[in-house]
């Protein structure tokens, strides 16, 4: 008699079956959804897109089972794929993947006021995705054995063809191939210069987080500008202010305002570690409030931030800054509202009416550097006080809520000082830090030429608009003007006065050729730093 043989459950190839197709939904959930967030199509077409591609995709699984059991060791294409969610994350929630920026960052910290846990709070969504799409390759490793027979030879091309690599390359490249002499052969040395004439007329110095020009096109965000329209005509307009290589986050677009240079970090393109030299800020250049300083003007430096953060303190402390008035000084003053990054917009500009007074009645001239927040990415923050304002609440747009509200206050603030007479002998520069990172209309921004906004006015300062073609770099020998210094052919920095008639390096080598020339001058970033060549 032939003993019956009882058949063996096929377990392991169903569970592989099941766990094949829930890696490929994975995959392509958090890949397509990456895409369409990249390209910011609608995400109801792009999820029924990606719904037909898993149905389709999964008609093609594997039709019996593996072998052996599942293996979950990590597949070798999650290397390329980490790089690429790495570029991912920082183009969708920057606007654009720079090496720059990334490494200044990381060296200089920026936990501030629970500013990391609130980033990675508005990040879930990006997060999830990459989550996905690692997790969807596991498991398509652990269950397909198909999968792991091309893991090796996909590795290489996922690297070449990979937006990380690509940008690095390019970076990388530009520095290499770029001639180290157009910007340092254009550095002008105005350490000796000195004032002509006793008048010191006040400066104060307004940066507008992220408001740049593009914003005046009403026809797409309304008239968030207005409230800065009445001064832009009383003065100087910068109409065609570009952005520069190293200079689009907010300590680079201070730096390079008020020192003439690019912030250009160590170690970018050579193999120099990142660090400070006796935690000197760019000793070797000189900045507006190094010169004001010695001129006998008394220096604040202010912002809604605590100044640690990203390196500002540094920055003040090196180049002529007195007074730190920031979040850790003026928040016992201003204990209510706030946001992750620090005060409102209205207690940063009351404290600085305030600072104003104290200095005036010292009787020495006065240097304030203002810097809000209104406007900071993703999606900005209205101070208190605008809430329930008509011409703030009709815009729907958090981020156009937020500007306009920012805008309303800083009028408020200079028609405050008009009134109280501390504008009669002050030059006053209302601008942008940089432009606008990915925040709720970064769509239609992108759409628009871009440009920096700038408006100063104050006593002798004709109204005039100015397209030269220029950087933030310009500006700052163009202040020096506008306060009565005369920088030896307009030069100062890398930057020309707008107010001469020599050319800007813009407009002799055009922006690409600018940016980078900026990447690859050495001799400049070694002379700012302070350290020998080829070190």
């Amino acid at each position: 008699m032939t003993p019956q043989t009882t058949p063996t459950p096929q377990t392991e190839p169903k569970a592989e079956a099941g766990g094949w197709v829930f890696g490929v939904t994975l995959t392509l959930l958090g890949f397509g959804f990456m895409l369409q967030s990249l390209f910011d199509t609608d995400i109801v077409v792009s999820g029924l897109v990606v719904l037909v591609v898993v149905v389709l995709v999964s008609l093609a699984g594997p039709r019996r089972g593996h072998s052996g059991r599942a293996r979950f060791l990590p597949p070798l294409v999650l290397f390329p794929t980490l790089l690429f969610a790495f570029w991912y994350f920082i183009t969708i929630k920057f606007g654009q993947f720079g090496l720059g920026p990334i490494l200044f960052h990381a060296n200089h910290g920026v936990e501030a006021n629970g500013v990391v846990s609130e980033f990675l709070r508005t990040s879930r969504m990006p997060l999830a995705y990459i989550v996905a799409l690692v997790v969807g390759l596991w498991l398509l490793s652990a269950t397909d054995h198909r999968f792991r027979r091309i893991d090796r030879l996909a590795v290489l091309p996922l690297l070449v063809f990979n937006p990380f690599t690509w940008s690095v390359a390019e970076y990388v490249g530009d520095a290499e191939a770029a001639s180290h002499k157009v910007v340092y052969s254009g550095y002008a040395e105005i350490g000796d210069l000195r004032k002509a004439g006793t008048n010191r007329p006040n400066l104060l110095i307004l940066y507008l987080e992220s408001s740049e020009r593009t914003l005046m096109d009403e026809g797409a965000f309304g008239d968030v500008m207005a409230p800065l329209a009445p001064f832009a005509a009383r003065g100087i307009e910068l109409t065609n202010l570009h952005e520069a290589a190293l200079t689009n986050w907010t300590l680079a677009g201070q730096v390079a305002s008020q020192c003439g240079v690019p912030l250009m970090p160590l170690g970018l393109v050579t193999h120099n570690s990142f660090h400070f030299i006796d935690d000197a800020f760019m000793p070797g250049a000189t900045c507006l409030a190094d010169l004001l300083k010695r001129d006998g003007y008394q220096t604040t430096v202010m912002q809604t931030a605590p100044l640690r953060f990203a390196g500002a303190d540094k920055f003040a402390a090196s180049h002529g800054w007195q007074k730190p008035l920031a979040f850790s000084q003026l928040r016992a003053d201003y204990p209510d509202g706030g946001n992750e990054w620090g005060l409102d917009d209205e207690d940063i500009f009351d404290a600085a009416f305030h600072e104003i007074e104290r200095i005036v009645e010292t009787g020495s001239p006065f240097a304030l550097s203002v810097t809000n927040i209104g406007g900071h990415t993703p999606n900005g923050f209205v101070s208190r006080s605008c809430h329930g304002r008509p011409t703030v609440d009709r815009f729907d747009d958090p981020t156009l809520k937020a500007f306009r509200c920012s805008h309303e206050l800083a009028a408020e603030l200079l028609d405050r000082l008009e009134v109280s007479g501390h504008l009669d002998n002050t030059v006053v520069v209302i601008q942008s830090d940089h432009l606008a990172m990915r925040n709720s209309v970064y769509r239609q921004l992108k759409q628009r030429e871009r440009r920096n906004f700038f408006v100063a006015f104050g006593p002798g300062i004709e109204p005039q608009a100015i397209d030269r073609d220029a950087t933030m770099m310009d500006v700052y020998p163009t202040i020096l003007e506008l306060l009565g210094y005369a920088p030896p052919d307009g030069r100062a920095g890398i930057g020309v006065s707008l107010l001469s008639q020599n050319h800007t390096l813009i407009e002799t080598h055009g922006l690409p050729a600018l940016d980078k020339a900026i990447y690859g001058d050495t001799a400049l970033r070694n002379r700012l730093w302070g350290v020998e060549a080829g070190s």
